[in-house]
């Protein structure tokens, strides 16, 4: 269960009741770093269930920047906002191999809505937690400064992301910059200085060592700036 307080940085096994449909749709192979364009989905509407690998969705910023806004894994559906639409709404890239299944939008509508009314029940309820999250995304980077937020997203990887006694971080330094908005350089002194104070120690994409969980939090529930 979700924390009232944090979200998953990267968000897995939101649509695990579609693999019983898997055999209706058609298997998809992205290669890393692969851009879904939009125009595919105006051409083919439907949606995708990730099987293996994972997912961005991104925007570029009234600056010019590449904003994440989503880091998607298995068992997660996407594209599906594309295809209500009949229009593009951000870029997904594959951050690395990645294993799907496309269902094209008139399937959905003529036979799944019939036939499977628990899966637009599924689909509903993670459209909903995404709202969620991108809201949780939004109001942090409004409201805490840099440090804070490296510490409040290193805490959710605590929360989310834990494999026995080790933290599977799940994404590269760049990765959670670009999540977080910051600069590298910030999110390095940001890291360093965890490091000094003995609350963290080696980051990579496969794994956080956490020394000092209660510290961490306590800079992670830091009060919310005016």
């Amino acid at each position: 269960m979700e924390s009232l307080s944090y979200v998953p940085i990267i968000m897995t096994d939101l649509n695990t009741p579609w693999e019983k449909v898997v055999h209706l749709g058609v298997p998809v192979t992205f290669p890393p770093k692969s851009i879904i364009s939009r125009h595919d989905a105006e051409k083919a509407p439907g949606m995708y269930l990730i099987r293996r690998g994972g997912v961005r969705l991104s925007n570029i910023s009234l600056s010019g920047a590449d904003k994440v806004l989503f880091y998607l894994g298995r068992g997660t559906l996407f594209n599906e906002v594309p295809m209500l639409q009949y229009a593009g709404s951000g870029t997904f890239t594959s951050m690395e191999h990645t294993e799907a299944v496309f269902w094209p939008r008139k399937r959905i509508n003529e036979e799944f809505i019939r036939e499977y009314p628990d899966l637009i029940l599924n689909l509903l309820e993670s459209i909903s937690r995404k709202m969620r999250a991108f809201y949780f995304q939004l109001c942090s980077q409004q409201q805490y400064d840099g440090f804070v937020n490296v510490c409040r997203a290193l805490y959710s990887m605590h929360l989310f992301n834990r494999a026995g006694e080790d933290i599977t971080p799940g994404l590269t330094r760049l990765e959670l910059a670009s999540y977080l908005g910051l600069h590298r350089s910030s999110l390095h002194k940001a890291m360093a200085r965890l490091r000094d104070e003995g609350i963290i120690g080696e980051y990579s994409k496969k794994k956080l060592r956490l020394l000092d969980a209660d510290r961490l939090k306590e800079y992670a529930e830091t009060p919310r700036r005016d």
